[in-house]
C-alpha cells in the first residue's frame, strides 16, 4: 500500500516558465480554478491608480492585480498579453513569468490528518463538524493559525533569496503563485503609497549596488533555475510530509495527530524563514529566525545548539557547495555564506579586555564543578541561546552565575545577517530530503 501510494502521487508543486514568445508555455494556467476571488475595494481603487503608470514598481503592482483578478480560464491569454505589452518597458534583459502550481491534492492531503484529529476530539462534545472543507476541523484550527498550505507559503523564502528589492514579485491565487522575474533589480522600488499586495517587502539589508552600476542581485538566468530547483525539492519534501505511512503510533497504527503536527510545523518553518528574510526591522527578523530554528529543533531535524554552532554551520555550507547544482549555488550560497559569517561574527562582540576573554575562547567561567573554559564555537552557540531565551526575560541571570558572566562578556550586538541562518538550514533540508525520510522511518 505504501509503495502504491507513493507511485500514485503527482508533483504537489511544480514550476512552469511562461514566456510571451512561447504561447504553449501558458497552457498550465488554465488548470487554475475559476472560483471567484474576493478583491477588496482598496485593491480595486489601487488598480485604477497604477493602471496608467509606466514605472517598474507600478508594473509590478499591475501584474499582481491582473493575476488575482483574471478568471482561470482567461488567465493564459491575459498573462501572455500582459507580458507582451509591458515587459519591453523595462530596461535590461528580457523578463519572464514563472507560475508555481499547487496540485489540488496538496490541501486535501494536508487537511486529512486535521479532519481525523478533529473527529477524535468530537468525543469531548466540541461543536459538531460541518460546512466547507476548510471549516471541518474547528478543534485543530488553533494549531495552524496563520499557516496556509499552498503555493505561496512554500515559495516565499526562495523569492526573498532572489530579490534584493523587488526582483521577484509574487501574486497569489488559491492554487498558484505567479512570479515575474525582472531582468534587473527595480530602480524605483518605492511602491505606490497604498501597498496593493504583500508578497515581498523591499529590505535595506541587501548590498548596495557596486560603483560600476551592477548589483549582486541574481539575474533572470540565475534566479529562474534556482526557483525551479526550489519548487522541485519542496514538492519532494511535501510528498514526504503528506505521506501517512511515515506517521505511526506505538502500535503501528496511523497517528493523525502526529501527522498534523508535522505538516503544521513545516508550514510554520517556511513562513518564519521568509519572515526572517523579509523584515527590514533587525529585531523582528532575529525573532523570526529564532522561531524558525526552534521549529527545526521541534521537528527533530537539527537541535538549536547545533544549528547555531559556527563550526558545524560552516560544514553545512561546505556540504551544500559540493552537493548543489551550480545554478543553485550562484543564488543561494551567497546568502548561506553571509549567515555563516554573521554567526562567526558574533565573536567580535565579546569584550577582549574582559576577564574571561582569551584567544581560544572564554576562560574561568563559573561552573558547577569549578571554573570552566569554552571554545569560541561553544561560547557563540551559548550566547545565541541566551539571547533567544531573553524573550522570557533575563531573570535567570539572578540565580545563574554562568549566564550572568556570559551576558556581561558580550556587547550585545548581533550581526543582522543572522536572519539568513534559517534559510541556510532550510536549504540543507531541501538538499537532503532523503535523509529526512530515513530519520522519520527510524522514529516509528
Amino acid at each position: 500500500m505504501q509503495e502504491g501510494y507513493r507511485r500514485s502521487q503527482s508533483p504537489l508543486l511544480r514550476s512552469e516558465r511562461a514566456r510571451a514568445a512561447d504561447p504553449t508555455s501558458f497552457s498550465r494556467l488554465t488548470e487554475l480554478l475559476n472560483t471567484p476571488i474576493e478583491i477588496s475595494p482598496l485593491i480595486h481603487a489601487g488598480h485604477a491608480r497604477v493602471r496608467k503608470q509606466q514605472t517598474a514598481a507600478a508594473l509590478a503592482a499591475q501584474f499582481q492585480i491582473e493575476f488575482m483578478l483574471t478568471p482561470g480560464g482567461e488567465l493564459a491569454d491575459g498573462m501572455r498579453a500582459f507580458l507582451d505589452e509591458r515587459a519591453p518597458l523595462l530596461e535590461g534583459p528580457a523578463s519572464e513569468i514563472h507560475i508555481i502550481l499547487s496540485d489540488s491534492a496538496l490541501p486535501r492531503r494536508a487537511n486529512f490528518p486535521r479532519i481525523l484529529t478533529s473527529l477524535a476530539f468530537q468525543k469531548e462534545e466540541l461543536p459538531a463538524i460541518g460546512g466547507e472543507v476548510g471549516k471541518l476541523f474547528p478543534a485543530a484550527q488553533g494549531l495552524t493559525q496563520d499557516v496556509s498550505i499552498g503555493a505561496l507559503t512554500f515559495v516565499l523564502p526562495a523569492l526573498s533569496a532572489t530579490a534584493p528589492k523587488v526582483l521577484g514579485v509574487a501574486a497569489a491565487r488559491l492554487l498558484a503563485c505567479g512570479v515575474w522575474l525582472f531582468g534587473q533589480a527595480l530602480s524605483d522600488a518605492s511602491w505606490p503609497s497604498s501597498r496593493l499586495t504583500d508578497g515581498l517587502l523591499p529590505t535595506a539589508r541587501f548590498p548596495i549596488p557596486i560603483p560600476n552600476g551592477r548589483t549582486t542581485a541574481p539575474t533572470v538566468d540565475q534566479s529562474g533555475p534556482f526557483l525551479g530547483w526550489w519548487v522541485k525539492r519542496s514538492a519532494e519534501l511535501l510528498g514526504i510530509a503528506t505521506d501517512p505511512s511515515h506517521f505511526e503510533d506505538e502500535n503501528r497504527f496511523y497517528a493523525p495527530s502526529r501527522h498534523l503536527a508535522f505538516v503544521a510545523s513545516l508550514g510554520r518553518l517556511y513562513r518564519d524563514t521568509a519572515e526572517a528574510m523579509r523584515s527590514s526591522d533587525h529585531s523582528a527578523s532575529l525573532r523570526a529566525a529564532y522561531d524558525a530554528l526552534d521549529c527545526l529543533e521541534g521537528m527533530r531535524w537539527k537541535a538549536f545548539d547545533i544549528a547555531t554552532n559556527p563550526g558545524k554551520v560552516r560544514k553545512v555550507v561546505n556540504g551544500l557547495r559540493q552537493k548543489l547544482p551550480p545554478s543553485v549555488v550562484d543564488v543561494a550560497l551567497p546568502l548561506c555564506e553571509r549567515a555563516a559569517l554573521a554567526l562567526e561574527g558574533v565573536r567580535d562582540g565579546f569584550i577582549d579586555k574582559g576577564r574571561h576573554y582569551s584567544s581560544a575562547g572564554l576562560v574561568d567561567m563559573p561552573g558547577k564543578n569549578g571554573p570552566q573554559s569554552l571554545s569560541w564555537d561553544k561560547a557563540i552557540q551559548m550566547y545565541i541561546r541566551l539571547d533567544r531565551n531573553s524573550a522570557h526575560s533575563f531573570r535567570q541571570i539572578e540565580e545563574d552565575p554562568f549566564e550572568r558572566a556570559l551576558l556581561f562578556s558580550h556587547e550585545g550586538i548581533i550581526p543582522g545577517d543572522l536572519c539568513y541562518l534559517p534559510f541556510l538550514h532550510l536549504m540543507d533540508v531541501l538538499a537532503n530530503c532523503e535523509r529526512l525520510e530515513a530519520q522519520m522511518s527510524r522514529r516509528r
